[in-house]
């Protein structure tokens, strides 16, 4: 396989896309008015080609599958997206012979990918026809690897905002970290000490991916289908514990919470699993407050691409952390968890183009009403 090395130039520098700044002019025989300079000039930048010794770039040299083999080795440490790593992974795996002759390890790629601070980003604009508000949030989150069982996790996040005139993007208020954690194996427990987010179950009872202001500070150890988590940091603790296994060929998860408000403790216990039913596979959630002695539960199941699901609660059967999302914890919030209520619920996700999703989410209760929220993501 033989390529002319100006086009592999354009290829590795569309494929990395490096934004770093450029030399003045790094090779003699490419003139700055050249249609390939700012290609050519950003892999000299960057390390990935550094030209010969005369101080020439040679752009009409036939390349040699060694002299490739040469840039993969060097774009193998420079990647720092997924989608860099797709492409630089085919070129590494056509060119693994060479690459192996020159002393480099095809599995190389993913260690040196892990040694790197990864970044991901979120951007979240929300309609909710309950309030009549659109909101604007954006998150940016960074991962670095401190050795083969460790990692630090980040996330930096503006709080949301309605409107995007100057005065409604004065309430995003100065970003917060509101994750904070490092991932560890102490012997055969995984664990996570920080601010994290804790799901349990299925969500119903306690999810902090969907519930703003539901992660919590502290603690949490994982050993084969047990987990363990426990968060006294402020006025509310919570201490919880969940047991995942198989039963009959059927996923279930055991779940026990506690949560302590300056004083006023309630204990949950709940029960989830998913179950074929008809050939259709049914999501089951059953919540109980010990303390209250009152009761919750939710059944779901896909219907044309869409999830619609029953829930009927008892008035304090559900924590605000709860996955339903009450009004109350967050600015789009619904329903009342202190009220007895019962309705449906239909989500439908589609993706409107690469890493940009749209979510519809319906409610239909008796007390609280109806409620429909659509969500577009942008994530990065």
């Amino acid at each position: 396989m033989k390529k002319k090395l100006l086009k592999t130039a354009i290829c590795t520098a569309l494929t990395v896309a490096f934004a770093v700044p450029a030399f003045a002019n790094p090779f003699a025989d490419v003139p700055t008015k050249h249609w390939a300079y700012d290609a050519v000039n950003k892999l000299a930048a960057t390390g990935i080609v550094s030209g010969y010794g005369d101080g020439t770039f040679k752009g009409d040299k036939t390349l040699t599958r060694y002299e490739m083999a040469q840039i993969v080795a060097s774009a193998m440490g420079k990647v720092s997206t997924v989608d860099q790593k797709v492409i630089v992974d085919k070129l590494a795996s056509e060119f693994a012979t060479e690459l192996n002759s020159l002393g480099v390890k095809v599995d190389g790629i993913q260690k040196q990918l892990d040694n790197q601070i990864k970044f991901s980003g979120e951007a979240r604009v929300q309609y909710d026809n309950n309030t009549e508000d659109t909101s604007y949030r954006f998150r940016l989150g960074a991962t670095g690897k401190i050795n083969e069982d460790t990692k630090l996790n980040a996330r930096l996040t503006t709080a949301d905002a309605d409107g995007i005139d100057k005065t409604s993007l004065d309430n995003f208020g100065s970003p917060s970290i509101d994750r904070f954690n490092i991932e560890t194996k102490l012997g055969a427990v995984d664990t996570v000490l920080g601010k994290q987010d804790l799901k349990l179950g299925q969500g119903l009872l306690y999810n902090s991916y969907e519930v703003d202001g539901a992660a919590i500070t502290g603690a949490k150890a994982k050993l084969g289908g047990l987990t363990v988590a426990y968060d006294n940091s402020g006025d509310t603790s919570v201490q919880a514990a969940e047991y995942q296994n198989q039963l009959f060929g059927t996923n279930v998860a055991a779940d026990y919470l506690k949560i302590d408000n300056i004083g006023t403790a309630n204990e949950y216990a709940a029960l989830s699993t998913d179950v074929s039913v008809f050939g259709k596979k049914v999501g089951a959630e059953y919540v109980r407050n010990v303390s209250q002695k009152a009761n919750a539960y939710r059944v779901g199941t896909d219907i044309l691409g869409a999830r619609v699901s029953y829930i009927n609660f008892d008035a304090n059967a559900l924590p605000e952390q709860s996955g339903f999302n009450f009004a109350g914890t967050t600015s789009t919030g619904f329903g009342n968890s202190s009220q007895k209520d019962k309705g449906l619920q239909v989500t439908y996700g589609r993706d409107l183009a690469k890493n940009v999703n749209l979510e519809l989410d319906y409610k239909n209760l008796d007390v609280a009403g109806n409620q429909t929220k659509a969500t577009v993501n942008v994530k990065f």
